[in-house]
């Protein structure tokens, strides 16, 4: 009977071995679950307040948890992510097709749309030229139109000083691809906050930010940063849903798509299993985390939306 008991142990005791040498990774560190460990993410800096929200909500529900997000421009981000330094980004793309090609057939990864964000352009509070047609956007994009009176003969004879957050972000990637050319005219600054402050403090500045940035009503940085600037309306071409009014940047007209100036947010990961990164991906994607999203003003993937028409 004894030497059964410890035949027992021992294959006790080697089961419980397995199972902690299978929750560690080569170099010996625990591998972290769904709701506990550490991971490193990175997130596209023109969504930054969104997911530190979603990460203090997921920490103070999984209190072992430990998100360390990053806010990069979207170029630099990618490049972490294909080079295996991240295991979750938050994109505003999916990917590509070169990274597509680079993924097939040696590595797995999930992508998973979250929401729909809007590209916004805002000029200074002084500025009364609030309304664009997406054809105006379009010109001054492509450095046609670089004086306000090319917009309207009434305005100013100033010179549009066009401001970007960086020459590697999402943003500038996306307004590159609107008007299907490479290099934009104008500047491009360091941040979505710093083009803010930009449009702040200068008359004739034109900045193109996430909308994330102004939307959430709730949060007094947004509202400090909506005080000194103006958001453009934009009217969409002819036949396009919203080329009958100058829409600004709301859910409602993300829903209907007639504000003419969006795209789509992303969760990519890369983790061969289900730890930390998976798990938080899952919780932006679950009904707490989607209505986060609501709440900071872009369109959830999922959350229903009410459209009330008022007359």
């Amino acid at each position: 009977m004894k030497t059964k008991n410890n035949v027992l142990l021992f294959a006790l005791v080697g089961i419980f071995l397995s199972a902690c040498t299978n929750n560690k990774d080569k170099n010996g560190k625990m591998l972290s679950t769904t709701t506990s460990g550490e991971v490193k993410i990175a997130a596209d800096e023109t969504i930054n307040s969104i997911i530190d929200s979603q990460e203090q909500v997921f920490e103070s529900i999984y209190p072992k948890a430990n998100i360390q997000a990053t806010y990069l421009p979207e170029l630099e981000m990618m490049d972490l992510f294909i080079k295996d330094s991240i295991s979750l980004v938050v994109a505003t793309r999916p990917l590509n097709a070169s990274e597509t090609a680079y993924f097939k057939g040696k590595h797995s990864y999930t992508q998973n749309k979250i929401a729909t964000d809007g590209i916004a352009l805002i000029v200074n509070n002084l500025n009364k030229d609030t309304t664009f047609t997406l054809a105006q956007v379009r010109e001054i994009m492509r450095g046609n139109f670089s004086k306000w009176n090319d917009l309207d003969k009434q305005a100013s004879s100033e010179k549009i000083n066009l401001v970007f957050d960086n020459k590697n972000s999402g943003t500038v990637r996306y307004m590159s691809e609107l008007v299907g050319q490479k290099s934009l005219p104008g500047y491009a600054l360091k941040s979505n906050e710093e083009v803010i402050k930009y449009v702040t403090e200068n008359k004739n500045a034109l900045g193109i930010v996430g909308v994330n940035w102004i939307s959430d009503k709730d949060d007094p940085k947004a509202m400090k940063f909506r005080s000194g600037i103006n958001v453009v309306g934009i009217m969409g071409d002819p036949g396009d849903l919203g080329d009958d009014y100058y829409y600004q940047p709301y859910q409602a007209y993300f829903a209907t798509k007639q504000y003419p100036l969006l795209r789509e947010i992303y969760t990519i990961s890369r983790e061969p299993r289900a730890g930390l990164a998976t798990g938080f991906a899952s919780f932006i994607s679950s009904d707490k985390g989607q209505k986060i999203i609501l709440k900071a003003g872009l369109l959830p993937a999922s959350a229903p939306i009410r459209i009330i028409q008022t007359n």
